[in-house]
């Protein structure tokens, strides 16, 4: 059931960055860097749909697991 759990973890891992990265993608960050700056741009949005994919990875596993505790009080 662990390794279960874990598999689907890393699956949802990735499917969370993927869907950051797809919604970063309709912010106008152009100005926030100088102009000609794609690298960090990149950059940016890499890191960026990391740490977000990563915190609603955790949000839906977390709330998840609370739900499935929660039915075990009654």
């Amino acid at each position: 059931m662990l390794a279960q759990l874990s598999f689907i973890h890393i699956i949802l891992h990735i499917l969370c960055v993927i869907f950051a990265f797809w919604v970063l993608g309709a912010l106008n960050v152009d100005g926030w860097f100088k102009k000609y700056d794609t690298g960090r741009i990149r950059l940016f949005f890499i890191l960026m749909a990391i740490l977000l994919g990563s915190a609603l990875s955790n949000f839906i596993m977390d709330f998840f697991r609370l739900v499935q505790e929660a039915a075990l009080m009654f």
